[in-house]
């Protein structure tokens, strides 16, 4: 009798342990977050589809925004482990990233370039639609961007200011950009030096890291004008100026001409002027790859989308390179 209690008590204490085991297992595969690295105009829009995603699968979205040259040079170069990685630019994803860190993105999100101000900017009451490179090449006007080497919207800034140049031959890039800064237009093709060496002396152009950290310099009076995402204008209740098609780089049908303006970054890597379309991906060595998968598909489904129009980036949907089934929508 004595045997077969102790018996019944291995077999009680083995469940119990079995038991445990499955329960540690199942913590293990329930992570307490994910971490988002992201394009700083692409926080808002995230931070609304974290909310719905945190309610749904109960796990916490950790986001972290920076430009996106600044983003993917945290995987590729600093080593850290990003469950998802969204950018404003999927070139950057395609010149940092492919190969080594991931063999795939999407195309999910359009924007186009505006200029920013406020009922502060000088000329804010006589800039307008015609007349805006007259009002950003005076004298006593001050310009912000963000940094070409950290982020895409400084150096479609600049692109758009170089097709501004040819096609209205009004000499704005020579006026804001070579008088300003130490950045140079050399045979078809814009230098950028490393962002220590970015400004020159004169103090009317103001570069920052990522374009949202200009924001609070234009509501201080800092600058009186800044080249932003429309989205970002949008989402923060600035008043903007939209600029022509060919200059705002928003037409797909347009890339050909668009790409009439390269930069080169202080680090070698050459981007062709394109249509602004933004792309996400999940890294080879993502920590959690199946509650990344999670996110990405609510951020290419219907409640990703209807954020994405409210934020004013239209979504799309273009897949590039081997794309998991499981991530497609």
């Amino acid at each position: 009798m004595e045997k077969k209690t102790i018996a019944v008590l291995s077999i009680v204490a083995a469940l119990i342990a079995v038991s445990a085991i499955g329960a540690y297992y199942i913590q293990l595969q329930t992570p307490e977050g994910i971490k988002i690295l992201a394009a700083g105009s692409l926080a808002v829009p995230l931070k609304e589809l974290a909310e719905k995603y945190e309610n749904v699968y109960g796990v916490k979205v950790y986001i972290e925004t920076a430009g996106s040259i600044e983003t993917v040079k945290k995987v590729c170069e600093l080593g850290i482990k990003a469950d998802v990685v969204a950018v404003a630019d999927y070139n950057a994803i395609s010149n940092y990233l492919m190969l080594n860190y991931t063999n795939w993105y999407i195309k999910f999100a359009r924007n186009e370039i505006v200029i920013t101000y406020t009922n502060s900017s000088r000329y804010a009451n006589e800039i307008n639609e015609t007349n805006w490179m007259q009002i950003l090449m005076k004298d006593d006007v001050r310009i912000g961007f963000s940094s070409p080497n950290d982020d895409p919207c400084g150096y479609r800034a600049v692109m758009s200011m170089y097709l501004a140049d040819k096609k209205y031959h009004y000499g704005l890039f020579e006026s804001v950009i070579e008088n300003n800064t130490k950045i140079t237009g050399e045979n078809d093709t814009i230098i950028v030096p490393g962002d220590p060496d970015l400004l020159g002396s004169e103090g009317r152009v103001f570069i920052k890291q990522k374009s949202v950290d200009l924001l609070a310099d234009l509501e201080s009076g800092s600058i009186d004008y800044a080249f932003e995402y429309l989205s970002v204008a949008k989402q923060h209740g600035l008043r903007y100026i939209r600029l022509p098609d060919t200059i705002n780089l928003s037409n797909s049908t347009l890339v050909s001409w668009y790409r009439e303006a390269t930069v080169k970054l202080a680090d070698g890597t050459v981007i062709q002027g394109d249509a602004i379309n933004y792309g996400v991906t999940i890294p080879n060595n993502a920590p959690h790859y199946e509650y990344a998968v999670k996110f990405v598909k609510l951020l290419l489904g219907n409640t990703g989308k209807e954020i994405l129009e409210e934020c004013g980036q239209p979504p799309m949907y273009e897949e590039m390179g081997t794309v998991p089934k499981e991530v497609k929508p």
